[in-house]
């Protein structure tokens, strides 16, 4: 495993599929090659006086908040300071001041954690709106990553921290630990494809809803078979109905849960880093943290050899990313 291929994966996949987040999986299909960079963030189907909290600082080929907060993590288990709800904020926190620092203004990307970087709500705020709704989103499952590659005796306890600092939800939760235990199966264990969802259901004490959600993941057909079908399965109805976001598109919904099965399946059928990538792109809708996930911890296994080197050479941060990969040790 190279921590540096898996962070600059995780980059690569989270910067370009941030382009194209929101649009329809039609439409993709139709006009994504990957041959170069598509910026459609102008054209998300929300109101227009919401469309800037998509567009507003946001430049082709920076990461997103997807990133930011993994480095976050990494950073809280650098420290020394132990995994607790507060080391864990006060790093995230940290890691986007730098950045606003750096460039002038805040991450593209944020949810509610924006509300508490700009004073507008407290932490306890956040996590009250996040604790008791259906469909929690992203964020504990896109930054799960480095609790996978602790010692095995802590995963889980460090993913439930991941979820509880911001999303006090069992669907949060669980979404954390099965990224979390997907990253250590492929980078640590180095499991095959195959074992990877009977894995996730041995190790994690998931609620009947979420066992069956991921059965019915791991009997689905291979990519290219896909249909109709099987994309409600994956993804959910179809099109995206709310309160699920974005309503009226084909594609994965902003949902915690959806969206760490969606990662299981890629990484069952990607070959490598830049098949994930395209194939987690492919599914529509809220793909940025999805293809950050799957490139990053494919990207970690094989290589980053698989992905092109305009990608290589146009995302944001690759010194600091290597730099940040030379600062963690997992050994």
């Amino acid at each position: 495993m190279q921590l540096s291929n898996l962070l600059l994966g995780l980059a690569i996949g989270d910067a370009y599929a941030a382009g194209l987040e929101f649009q329809d999986r039609d439409w993709i299909r139709q006009h994504v090659d990957f041959t170069h960079f598509i910026n459609m963030r102008e054209h998300i189907q929300v109101a227009p006086e919401k469309l800037t909290a998509f567009t507003a600082h946001y430049q082709p080929w920076d990461y997103t908040d997807d990133t930011e907060m993994t480095i976050g993590s990494i950073k809280a288990l650098c420290s020394g300071q132990g995994i607790t709800e507060q080391v864990l904020v006060d790093h995230w926190e940290a890691e986007y001041r730098e950045g606003l620092q750096r460039k002038g203004y805040g991450r593209n990307g944020h949810g509610s954690m924006a509300w508490y970087y700009e004073g507008r709500l407290s932490m306890a705020e956040v996590r009250d709106f996040q604790r008791h709704r259906a469909n929690p989103g992203n964020a504990p499952a896109m930054r799960a990553i480095p609790f996978g590659l602790v010692e095995e005796d802590l995963v889980n306890s460090y993913a439930a921290v991941n979820a509880l600092s911001t999303h006090p939800n069992a669907q949060a939760v669980q979404s954390s630990q099965i990224v979390a235990r997907a990253a250590r199966y492929f980078l640590v264990e180095n499991g095959t494809a195959e074992g990877l969802i009977p894995y996730c259901l041995q190790k994690i004490e998931l609620d009947e809803g979420y066992q069956n959600y991921l059965q019915s993941v791991d009997e689905l057909p291979v990519y290219d078979n896909l249909g109709d079908a099987e994309f409600t399965i994956l993804c959910g109805l179809q099109p995206i109905r709310e309160p699920y976001f974005l309503p009226g598109i084909k594609g994965l919904p902003s949902d915690s849960k959806y969206t760490a099965g969606a990662v299981l399946y890629i990484l069952k059928q990607a070959s490598d880093a830049f098949d994930a990538l395209k194939k987690s792109v492919y599914l529509g809708g809220d793909v940025d943290s999805l293809a950050a996930l799957t490139t990053g911890i494919l990207a970690g296994r094989f290589g980053l050899e698989s992905l092109p080197a305009y990608m290589m050479e146009a995302v944001e941060g690759k010194d600091y990313l290597r730099k940040i990969a030379e600062m963690w040790d997992v050994s």
